[in-house]
């Protein structure tokens, strides 16, 4: 299956209500080498997915991910970002990395919330 193709049906996973990737992904081929990559927003932050072709004869495409936030902490006159999984293009991978998107857009809970919530469903027997 094309690179391209195979990464749209991975993206389109990640969308609930549409199967449209078109309008929430950007898809930039780059002349060096084929280099493919996609960006994509949250809220907070900006995510680039890239593959770039083997330069082995093996046939082995890198497949990464990194985010930046969108906007600088206050202070700061920089974006923030990480490496979120990468390896092999294959199914594998994408899993790692969708699974690190999750993670990463996940807010944790104030522990009162936590304990009342918990308090509470206690009390109607859920």
């Amino acid at each position: 299956m094309e690179i391209k193709t195979q990464l749209r049906e991975w993206l389109g996973e990640l969308l609930y209500h549409t199967n449209d990737v078109e309008d929430h992904f950007k898809f930039i081929i780059q002349d060096r080498r084929d280099k493919l990559q996609v960006y994509f927003y949250t809220r907070d932050n900006r995510y680039s997915l890239v593959v770039t072709p083997s330069s082995s004869n093996d046939g082995t495409n890198y497949f990464g991910c990194q985010v930046s936030t969108r906007k600088p902490r206050a202070g700061e006159d920089w974006n923030r970002g990480n490496d979120l999984p990468d390896g092999k293009f294959n199914e594998e991978t994408w899993i790692k990395i969708k699974n690190a998107i999750i993670s990463y857009e996940l807010v944790k809970i104030a522990k009162s919330e936590i304990s009342s919530a918990f308090e509470s469903d206690k009390s109607t027997n859920v």
